[in-house]
């Protein structure tokens, strides 16, 4: 969560053609749940190497993965990967996602985690797998059970303070073999069935290393690196779902289908939705103030629709009220995000739960946000998990 405020926004190395992707085997669980493992502005990260982004030779499997050659999948209908997982972020403990896990009564099937920005060496080896603090390790915690639990990665599109050019740098095939070392590495950690939130939430300045850019040259250039990125990650034994996920809200003022990078490169669309910077009080008509922007969840929703792909949610919450016109404790916003969840194919969820990032409170703080949770998300919710 972060500042919603608005803001504004070379040509890409030739790419192969690739059929329309689809989502494979597609790894189901009946009565999930996430859990974000790591949040907007929030740093854990193992390692402090020194390591800007390089330029590394561009390879055969970097424009095509590293069989060298496109492996289309089957098609399938998003109502097919209706899942429905719910989950929240507390902090990287498992032991507070087993502790949310009890609050709604429901197990947790799905971690939400970042990846590092330190370098690139910290990117592609993940933390929260490789080296991970006690009780952190969320690759062990998947492990322990593979055929009940996963990950959603969210992943830095570079390292953090990256050169003016990364964009086009990246379109140009320079980081692919970056992007096969974490594809190869999560797939000998037993990750290679992942969901990966590549570049989440673009749409906003707040992540250098995220952001589409300013200008339509600098934004074509990013959807090409995005496309790159997924074909070179998709190395050998990996089966991974590739989730675009943008910010809520007009942001930078560019719409949605200006920021796709295609539906061969994509399995599910998400967005991240805060109750702020709304100004009415009254919920019903903060609601409607928030359909009526660009990138609202209702253009979201229907964006997905038309192209026959899940949603997800991995990052929603009450925000507290004050000086980002939060609307406090709202069981309408919560019933109102449920309603859309019930309504609609969503793959997967997760509340962020801690007044870090500008959202100032928790469900703790908001007893009847809570209750309204529970009822909708817990067992017998029209919004819990299905049975997929």
């Amino acid at each position: 969560m972060v500042d919603t405020t608005q803001s504004a926004q070379a040509q890409p190395a030739p790419e192969p053609p690739r059929r329309p992707r689809g989502p494979g085997r597609r790894w189901l669980i009946g009565a999930g749940a996430a859990v974000v493992a790591g949040g907007a502005g929030v740093a854990w990260w193992a390692s402090d190497r020194d390591g800007r982004p390089t330029a590394s030779p561009s390879t055969g499997p970097g424009a095509t993965g590293s069989t060298g050659e496109w492996a289309p999948r089957e098609p399938a209908d998003a109502v097919d990967l209706d899942s429905k997982w719910i989950g929240t972020y507390r902090s990287h403990d498992v032991v507070d996602l087993e502790q949310f896990g009890d609050f709604v009564s429901q197990p947790v099937a799905v971690g939400v985690v970042f990846t590092s920005q330190t370098d690139w060496h910290d990117l592609t080896h993940p933390w929260f797998a490789n080296d991970a603090p006690e009780g952190q390790d969320w690759g062990a915690w998947v492990r322990e059970a593979p055929d009940s639990r996963k990950l959603s990665i969210a992943v830095h599109l570079a390292p953090e303070d990256p050169d003016d050019d990364w964009r086009e740098r990246g379109a140009a095939g320079e980081y692919d073999s970056y992007w096969v070392d974490l594809g190869e590495n999560l797939v000998s950690l037993g990750l290679g069935s992942s969901i990966l939130r590549l570049g989440w939430e673009m749409n906003g300045t707040w992540y250098e290393n995220h952001y589409v850019g300013e200008s339509e040259e600098q934004r074509e250039a990013w959807k090409a690196y995005f496309r790159r990125i997924v074909r070179a990650v998709e190395v050998p034994g990996s089966d991974f779902e590739i989730d675009f996920c943008i910010a809520e809200g007009p942001q930078n003022s560019v719409d949605i289908s200006e920021l796709y990078p295609g539906d061969e490169y994509v399995d599910i669309i998400g967005v991240d939705v805060y109750d702020s910077y709304i100004a009415p009080i009254d919920p019903d008509a903060r609601w409607q103030a928030k359909g009526e922007k660009m990138n609202s969840v209702a253009e979201v929703v229907r964006f997905a629709a038309e192209r026959n792909k899940p949603l997800s949610f991995p990052e929603w919450a009450m925000v507290a009220e004050g000086d980002t016109q939060g609307g406090g404790d709202s069981p309408e916003f919560i019933d109102q995000m449920a309603d859309v969840i019930a309504g609609n194919p969503v793959r997967y969820q997760a509340y962020f739960d801690v007044p870090d990032g500008g959202v100032g409170m928790t469900l703790s703080d908001a007893p009847r946000g809570a209750a309204a949770f529970r009822e909708r998300f817990g067992p017998g919710g029209d919004a819990a998990p299905t049975d997929a």
